[in-house]
């Protein structure tokens, strides 16, 4: 079982998946490679090498991994997109993937028919507050539902998820929350995050603690959310189509297609998206990386013009609430694509090209934080509390330990006093303090501000 894997064989695993990735080896060419590299293992283990020696030497052998990737694309061009949906010989394996495929479908049905069924008991979209407080549990507990039926998760792991879920479901629906009232809107963005880290103990499995399956889980939040997008601008797409065509013969179509078409199916999408990625990973999993590598230059290069501007027309965020919420975005872009760099970067402890340029990313995004926690200080001391600014000051301390933590362990890794891997470990490691954060603001910042 998955969650029984030894380390030699989720390196094994990895192994697999980089071949997979490229799409041109099919499971059958790339059963057979691991057949020999177990066959190799075996062999060198016996002459006294220890497995993870055994495995480095054996992977060597059998042949430089993007050479012989680019000798199968040669042969095996032809299928690349029939690899996209591959039928496994094994007819035990076979039974799982349909079992899962009927599984994901009929959540993805059930979280579309969940925004049709509120309205069956008159919760119309005017009812605001009633879907701002529960839009995280129109799709993430059918995400994670099927990865506790997939994973088979421990049982404390399961009451806690369960629990978790729940109780956040009960308690946001209690509060008395006012339409105005600004908790409702921290409620409404922290409460999905914080509940994603939950979905994520699902995805992981037995393997919840583990460093590699914590980068997985960031890996495949990366990927489902670029998957999301692009089946939201499919929906666009095909609404604006449809609201054309009766338009055309002088039919309104609008709020149909809204209504009963648009947000069904984007309620679906994210259930879609997981599925996808998590069996699809070995084809359309470089989308993620592709554009973090692209992104972070470029992001490097706007927050430096940003920068300049700001300074050179003296604009001060000090007094400007939009400059403090645009500060904020741009460091949590900058935190992703960062997380992303590094979840899918090589094992090396050679620095790369990518590497110096989180760092220069990682230390301007701290330039833009100093400023930041500095205004917020000041319109705290000037106007007072407010449950925004607090969850802002939260957010941006967390977010200046990260960034500064990375920056400290680039610098380590730079000078070759530290492996790789502690970056890794940094990050997953500040995951449950981001939760816990998430989880106070959304559910205990409503009842110290009074739900105003």
């Amino acid at each position: 079982m998955e969650e029984n894997k030894t380390t030699i064989d989720r390196k094994i695993g990895e192994w697999r998946d980089y071949y997979l990735c490229s799409g041109c080896i099919g499971d059958s060419d790339i059963d057979e490679l691991e057949d020999h590299l177990r066959e190799e293992i075996a062999s060198l283990t016996q002459k006294g090498l220890s497995e993870e020696e055994a495995f480095l030497i054996a992977v060597r052998r059998i042949g430089n991994p993007p050479t012989l990737s680019k000798e199968f694309r040669k042969i095996n061009t032809h299928d690349l997109w029939k690899n996209l949906f591959p039928e496994p010989v094994d007819i035990e394996e076979r039974r799982k993937n349909t079992r899962e495929l009927i599984l994901i479908v009929v959540l993805a049905i059930a979280a579309g028919l969940l925004t049709e069924l509120t309205r069956l008991f008159g919760i119309g979209f005017e009812e605001e507050i009633f879907y701002f407080k529960n839009a995280s549990f129109f799709v993430l507990p059918f995400i994670t539902i099927f990865f506790i039926r997939k994973r088979q998760i421990p049982l404390p792991a399961f009451v806690t998820v369960v629990l978790t879920f729940s109780l956040s479901l009960l308690i946001i629906n209690l509060y008395p929350f006012s339409k105005e009232s600004p908790t409702l809107i921290l409620s409404t963005v922290h409460l999905p995050l914080f509940l994603w880290f939950f979905a994520g103990i699902a995805y992981t499995g037995r393997e919840w603690r583990d460093v590699s399956r914590t980068m997985d889980f960031l890996r495949f939040s990366g990927e489902v959310f670029i998957y999301t997008t692009l089946l939201f601008c499919g929906i666009f797409v095909i609404s604006g189509l449809s609201i054309a065509l009766f338009a055309a013969i002088d039919i309104k179509a609008e709020k149909y297609v809204f209504e009963h078409f648009a947000v069904p199916v984007a309620a679906a999408s994210p259930v879609i998206a997981a599925y996808l990625v998590d069996q699809k990973k070995s084809v359309v999993e470089n989308f993620a990386p592709i554009l973090a590598r692209i992104f972070a230059p470029l992001l490097l290069c706007v927050m430096l013009v940003f920068l300049g501007v700001m300074a050179v027309l003296r604009k001060s965020p000090f007094l400007e609430r939009d400059f403090l919420i645009g500060f904020d975005f741009m460091l949590i872009l900058v935190l992703g694509i960062v997380f992303y760099i590094i979840s899918t970067r090589k094992e090396t402890n050679v620095p790369q090209i990518y590497d110096w340029i989180s760092l220069f990313l990682i230390t301007v995004a701290l330039i833009i934080d100093v400023i930041a926690l500095s205004a917020i200080v000041f319109r705290l001391s000037s106007f007072g509390v407010s449950p925004n600014k607090l969850a802002a000051l939260g957010e941006n301390v967390l977010v200046f330990v990260n960034l500064f933590g990375m920056a400290y362990l680039f610098i380590q890794f730079f000078r070759r006093k530290i492996s790789f891997v502690l970056l890794e470990k940094w990050q997953t490691r500040l995951l449950p303090i981001y939760a816990l954060w998430l989880g106070f603001v959304g559910l205990i910042f409503p009842l110290i501000f009074s739900f105003k």
